[in-house]
């Protein structure tokens, strides 16, 4: 397996590749990075909905200062 895969698989996870992935081939590895890199985007989008949804149960008069407090 190539070190370039286990690279882009590090950075995805934020930190080193657990032993057992290290004899995987590279196809495998670069799909378990491409499959956590989608989870972490619909992670971020399923958060960004919540927050929206949440804002929905205050005032609309204090939305926008509320908004602006948490970006």
């Amino acid at each position: 397996m190539a070190d370039d895969g286990l690279r882009v698989l590090e950075k995805e996870l934020g930190g080193s590749v657990p032993s057992g992935i290290r004899s995987l081939e590279r196809d495998a590895v670069k799909d378990l990075a491409a499959a956590i890199r989608e989870a972490k985007r619909r992670q971020a989008h399923e958060l960004a909905v919540a927050g929206e949804q949440a804002l929905d149960h205050i005032p609309w008069l204090l939305r926008a200062p509320i908004r602006k407090m948490f970006r």
